[in-house]
């Protein structure tokens, strides 16, 4: 779709489109739908996370159906594969109509036989510009996950390893194979 004009948030929270869309900076962005080991590997990380947050009353587990407003400043709304937000910071009330106007605690992103690795870390270091917390990136081919934090160099964990959710997902472990189950 070709814009003339900036599309802000608010239009875009009104539009009715085909497929998956993201906006950026203004511009809409067309979302290629997942490939099914990127697909089934969200659902995955989605049923292990809510198995841990859901019992703990830690937050929301979201998936890529929602849009996060990730400046207050900039026509953006991104939507990570697998999103998680603190009890204390979801959205209330009337809010929850809206797309969250907040950067999740944790964005997770699985890559696609299609997806371009410059594009998916640029979609990462706007995650962290924004303030997201803690960012995986899961790559269902080579079975791996590399772990983002703000000002710290990222970790790549191999299926054989354990990741956990530390500050932002406390108590929440599990093995990097079972992502790929």
């Amino acid at each position: 779709m070709v814009t003339t004009r900036e599309i802000t948030v608010n239009d875009f929270e009104t539009m009715s489109l085909d497929g998956l869309w993201e906006l950026i900076d203004g511009e809409l962005v067309e979302v290629t739908p997942a490939a099914d080991v990127s697909a089934s590997t969200s659902a995955m990380i989605g049923y292990l996370l809510l198995n841990h947050v859901h019992p703990n009353r830690l937050g929301r587990v979201y998936n890529a159906a929602e849009g996060f407003v990730l400046f207050p400043d900039r026509q953006t709304v991104r939507a990570p594969d697998i999103a998680f937000v603190a009890a204390a910071r979801a959205p209330q009330g009337e809010a929850r109509r809206h797309f969250p106007r907040l950067a999740p605690d944790l964005a997770v992103e699985v890559l696609s036989p299609s997806d371009r690795m410059s594009e998916a870390l640029a979609k990462i270091a706007m995650y962290l510009e924004a303030g997201v917390r803690l960012v995986w990136l899961v790559d269902p081919l080579e079975q791996t996950v590399t772990v983002f934090h703000p000002d710290a160099p990222p970790v790549t964990l191999d299926a054989s390893m354990t990741i956990d959710g530390g500050e932002v997902l406390p108590g929440f472990s599990a093995l990097v194979a079972a992502m790929f189950a």
